[in-house]
C-alpha cells in the first residue's frame, strides 16, 4: 500500500508562485524581443540574416518554455484542488 502526505495549500501556493514567475519571465522576454526587433530593423547583410534566424529560434524556445510553465502551473493548481477536495470528502465520511 502506498503512503503519502500532501499539503494541498503548499501545492496551490506553488501553483501561484509558478504563475507569478511565468508572468515575470514573459515580461522580460517581451522586453528582450523588443530589443532584438529594434536591432534587426537597423542591421542588414549576411551576419544579420544569421542573427535573425538565431533570434527566431530563441523566440521559439521561449514559447516552449512559457507553454511548459503554463502546463506546470495548471497541473499544480489542479492537483492542489483535487487533494483538498479528497481530504474534505474523506473528513466528511467520519463526521456524524
Amino acid at each position: 500500500m502506498s503512503r503519502f502526505e500532501v499539503d494541498s495549500a503548499r501545492v496551490e501556493q506553488a501553483s501561484a508562485a509558478v504563475a507569478r514567475s511565468s508572468s515575470s519571465i514573459a515580461a522580460e522576454v517581451e522586453a528582450m524581443v523588443r530589443h532584438l526587433l529594434d536591432l534587426e530593423s537597423c542591421w542588414k547583410g549576411q551576419a544579420a540574416a544569421g542573427f535573425q534566424a538565431l533570434s527566431g529560434q530563441w523566440r521559439g524556445t521561449q514559447d516552449r518554455v512559457r507553454s511548459a510553465l503554463d502546463d506546470i502551473q495548471r497541473a499544480l493548481a489542479q492537483a492542489g484542488r483535487q487533494y483538498a477536495d479528497v481530504e474534505s470528502a474523506n473528513a466528511r465520511m467520519f463526521t456524524p
